[in-house]
């Protein structure tokens, strides 16, 4: 056994789980899940310690009204059975930024790496998005993430800083079904010395 096993175990069990139910585990709180989220978001590493990532948790009528713009915004069919049952089944959904004044500051200070603050502050955001997934569903929460910016963003409260640019949803419940086997590609990893 591995010395990192209690490290690798809870990132292999990590899967996506889109049937979930609007409660909590019994043992865990709203303010469990604010922590966790804060912490994390806190000690990701990111570009020249930029530290350009920012969340919100979104609960209870805030969480229902946003989603509920989402279905509206796509209409019926299919494309709206993903943001319906978040709306319905989901207990709250972590929404992940990166701040674009951080990014812009950070160009401005260091013109050779312009190009590449925004793709670094994308690969931190990501860093911040599977380590929550990680760590709340180590605490009994299923989860998915998903990516439906624009149309989230439209149903935002007010008072959420524009310069915020909403990168992920993190859709958070009780498991009500196990997630399903996960299929692996064959991707080795070499050792070159």
């Amino acid at each position: 056994m591995s010395a990192a096993s209690p490290i690798l175990k809870p990132i292999a069990q990590r899967r996506t789980i889109y049937a979930l139910k609007p409660v909590l585990p019994s043992n865990v709180t709203l303010k469990d899940i604010q922590s966790i989220v804060q912490e994390i978001v806190k000690e990701t590493p990111s570009a020249f310690n930029s530290q350009p990532n920012r969340a919100v948790i979104i609960t209870g009528a805030t969480k229902t009204k946003v989603w509920d713009s989402v279905v509206k915004a796509i209409g019926n069919g299919d494309g709206a059975k993903r943001p319906a049952s978040i709306r319905d089944e989901a207990f709250g959904s972590v929404l992940f930024f990166t701040d674009s004044s951080v990014t812009k500051n950070m160009q401005s200070q260091f013109a050779i790496y312009k190009d590449a603050f925004p793709v670094w502050a994308d690969q931190s955001s990501g860093a911040v998005q599977i380590q929550a997934w990680t760590a709340l569903e180590a605490i009994g929460l299923g989860g998915h993430l998903q990516h439906y910016n624009q149309l989230v963003e439209a149903a935002l409260p007010a008072d959420i800083p524009k310069n915020w640019v909403l990168q992920a949803q993190l859709n958070f419940g009780v498991p009500a079904a196990p997630a399903g086997e996960k299929e692996y590609a064959s991707n080795p990893v070499k050792v070159y010395e």
